[in-house]
């Protein structure tokens, strides 16, 4: 049985090896992050989300970061996952970049991601959870509460 190794590195996603007495394959992998958003009629809406992302980016925790538009922006979630896989992906972790879980969370979203490991096999897809479940959120909002009440 050949060792894997699994590396996250943006090069050849197999390379052939020789270890003393047998060869291993090394599969390199090549993590994207797709954040997935609802898109509005109105794109400078996005400039916050598209910030959000840029920080992200810099952190350079994943080789690919793509964002993909359930409606009114492009690119489309299928046209950001084909971004992913042509840039070499073997793992696409999704989260979406929504506060509830309305109908695109529970259904569109996971729709979305089976039909990609259908036509994707090779590919890993990973879904998060909706930033809507961050406790982080609560503290916002009661700034946000506090800060209106003060300002009367």
């Amino acid at each position: 049985m050949p060792l894997v190794w699994y590396v996250p590195v943006s090069t050849d996603t197999s390379v052939e090896c020789g270890l003393t007495s047998r060869t291993s394959t090394v599969h390199i992998m090549i993590t994207a992050l797709l954040v997935m958003v609802h898109g509005t009629p109105r794109p400078v809406a996005n400039t916050d989300m598209f910030r959000v992302v840029e920080v992200v980016k810099k952190r350079a925790v994943y080789d690919i970061v793509e964002v993909g538009f359930m409606e009114c922006n492009e690119p489309s979630i299928p046209a950001a996952i084909k971004t992913c896989v042509d840039a070499g992906a073997t793992v696409v972790t999704a989260v979406p970049y929504f506060l509830h879980t309305g109908t695109h969370v529970a259904d569109d979203l996971p729709g979305l991601l089976e039909s990609a490991q259908a036509e994707y096999p090779d590919v890993t897809f990973l879904m998060g959870r909706y930033i809507g479940t961050s406790s982080k959120l609560t503290n916002i909002l009661k700034n946000r509460i506090s800060a209106a009440t003060d300002s009367k």
